[in-house]
Order: C-alpha cells, then structure tokens, then sequence
C-alpha cells in the first residue's frame, strides 16, 4: 500500500472590492453603533467617509490675485 501524500492547496487571495466592502460596512456598522465615540474605528470612519465624500464637494477655486487698475487722470 503507498503512502498517502498531503495535498496543500493554496488559498485564493481575497477579492479587494469584497474586502472593501466589508470594511466599509464594518466601519458604518460601528459609527452608527458608538454615535462617534472617538474611537480609533471612528476616526477611521471620519477619514474614509471624508476621502469618499470628496467628489462631491464644491471645486476649489484657483487663487486669483487682483491687481488694482490706474485711473486716468
């Protein structure tokens, strides 16, 4: 009789959008729980939610500066 042979499988790598997803949930989840407690999870929250929140904000407008005009005499 042979001797058996261990088969290893390699695991696949997790999908990064599903370990998003999850995060992002978990964080949400947390946030609603604790009211914003100051947590490590809650500053995360606020980082996440403010980089994610982004695209929605007002552009920003180009600093322009004004250069008084002479007047004729």
């Amino acid at each position: 009789m042979a001797p058996e042979t261990a088969v290893t499988r390699i695991p696949e790598p997790a999908d990064e959008t599903e370990v998003m997803r999850e995060q992002l949930e978990y964080l949400i989840d947390h946030a609603a729980q604790e009211v914003q407690c100051g947590c490590s999870e809650c500053q995360r929250y606020l980082r996440v939610r403010s980089i994610l929140l982004e695209i929605f904000g007002e552009p920003q407008r180009p600093q322009v500066k004004e250069i008084p005009l002479a007047r004729a005499a």
